[in-house]
């Protein structure tokens, strides 16, 4: 329950986060952010397979 929790949490700091980043990335200087856009949904996604592998196989 702990990890579901954790990585719900991660989801919502990441769709806080974004639309944040992409509003003021010329103040901020955070162009390159876009480039890195891309790579955000599939590291995620990613993780939660290796999560539930993890969990699925330590039980």
């Amino acid at each position: 329950m702990n990890a579901i929790l954790i990585i719900l949490a991660l989801f919502l700091a990441l769709a806080i986060a974004v639309p944040l980043l992409e509003r003021y990335q010329q103040q901020m200087g955070l162009n390159k952010m876009v480039r890195f856009r891309k790579y955000i949904i599939p590291l995620v996604a990613i993780s939660l397979i290796l999560q539930l592998l993890y969990l699925a196989f330590n039980r």
